[in-house]
């Protein structure tokens, strides 16, 4: 990552690095969103949140209708009084309609994983109209109005805990400025017709303002904290890649969750021992990075492109057949070859060479172990065949590329292509 690479004088993967620390760290995290391998863990939070919601709602619309229904009733035996009742009547099922609505609607769409890019910000900004909504209601309906509530304001805070589980600091600042700003709307609704009295309500209501503004800070404080040791926890400090484990957990769950194929690639450097007895660690951390860099650029941000240990990088391509991922893998073994690596303390330039193997699911094994072994193998084969080579599964295996894979990996060859070509 950037940080720790800059601090022994390293270049991370670009793209693949941690912001800088600092005020530019906290910028960057507070304002790009989170990394890929964070999307699982967000997605589950937000299943979680819409579960929770569900439960709050059903437990805070009980206490309104506790309120009215026996007077509704009454009204509704008697033939008296029902018009005093239509009006807050007609408010509170409305509200309560369209809260459990937008509720089902955002727990439908989560379990079906739909809209993963912009469910945490629809469903943050949800949770906090609610509570909004419900304090309107109060101005309008009860005697002490919105700014005289102490049940419904604490639950502001609920809604921007909340999300804290999504992993995106720019759904934390958001919610909160929305909720800062709808409350001091609210506040500045019951001011209005107020002769007397405006600059002691202002000031009574600063503090829940200040405390609003807080709240956001500390949440989005934490997601930012949480990213970067979740980034110390998965990520490769030489390289900036991922690290096994993140491998192994992404190999399972594409195994389990994939509609159609994908391949795995395993990449060894050729002879890195011999290369790091002869030009020395330093140069032998700069081939690491170096073959790191051209594996990440080439691949798109849904690919997993992992340190597997060592000299050894693994990938997974998902939605991309072994002859796919052959062609691909071809371009960024000949890009390997011919970029050129300083010699640390030395004047000259060096070059190292990979060998590849690739296998596909389901072709090559229904489980994780059984598809990672067929690609180990041909890794094998490639290095008993005199290494620099890509061996993929029998050409009778492959099929065809497809439209959009040929456009890939042409804007890959162009991506590889060296300068002044």
């Amino acid at each position: 990552m950037a940080i720790l690479a800059e601090e022994r004088g390293q270049q991370a993967v670009p793209g693949a690095e941690r912001p800088a620390g600092g005020l530019a760290g906290l910028k960057h995290l507070a304002w790009h969103r989170p990394e890929p391998e964070l999307s699982d863990i967000a997605s589950r939070g937000e299943l979680l949140v819409a579960g929770v919601r569900l439960f709050v709602l059903l437990i805070l619309l009980y206490f309104p209708f506790r309120i009215y229904l026996p007077p509704l009733l009454d009204a509704l035996s008697g033939e008296a009084g029902l018009g005093q009742l239509a009006g807050p009547l007609t408010a509170i099922l409305g509200a309560a309609a369209f809260a459990l609505f937008g509720a089902l609607l955002i727990y439908s769409a989560v379990e079906r994983k739909r809209g993963r890019a912009w469910i945490g910000f629809a469903s943050a900004l949800f949770d906090v109209t609610v509570v909004s909504g419900a304090l309107l209601f109060f101005h309008f309906a009860g005697p002490r109005g919105a700014t005289s509530d102490l049940a419904l304001f604490p639950l502001y805070f609920l809604a921007l805990g909340a999300t804290a589980l999504r992993y995106d600091a720019r759904i934390c600042w958001l919610a909160g400025l929305l909720a800062t700003l709808q409350y001091a709307g609210l506040v500045a609704l019951e001011t209005a017709p107020r002769a007397v009295g405006t600059f002691d309500l202002w000031a009574t209501q600063g503090g829940r303002l200040a405390q609003l503004a807080l709240a956001t800070v500390l949440f989005t404080a934490v997601v930012v904290r949480s990213r970067e040791l979740r980034l110390l926890a998965t990520h490769d400090l030489l390289t900036g890649l991922s690290n096994r484990a993140i491998f192994d957990e992404r190999l399972a769950r594409e195994v389990e969750t994939a509609r159609r194929g994908f391949a795995v690639a395993m990449v060894d450097i050729d002879h890195f021992k011999r290369f790091n007895d002869t030009h020395g660690h330093a140069t032998g951390d700069q081939a690491l990075r170096s073959v790191a860099r051209a594996l990440h650029q080439a691949c798109r941000e849904t690919d997993i492109v992992a340190r597997y240990g060592g000299e050894e990088f693994s990938l997974i391509l998902p939605g991309v057949r072994s002859h796919g991922a052959q062609h691909l893998l071809e371009r960024i073994r000949s890009a390997v070859a011919i970029t050129p690596i300083q010699v640390i303390g030395r004047r000259g330039l060096v070059a190292v060479t990979v060998s590849i193997g690739i296998a596909s699911w389901p072709e090559d094994g229904r489980s994780p172990a059984e598809v990672l072994a067929a690609a180990d193998r041909r890794l094998y084969e490639a290095k008993q065949r005199g290494r620099d080579l890509v061996v993929g599964p029998p050409p009778a295996a492959a099929r065809p590329l497809t439209h959009d894979e040929e456009l890939e990996l042409e804007e890959t060859s162009i991506a590889l292509r060296p300068p002044g070509m």
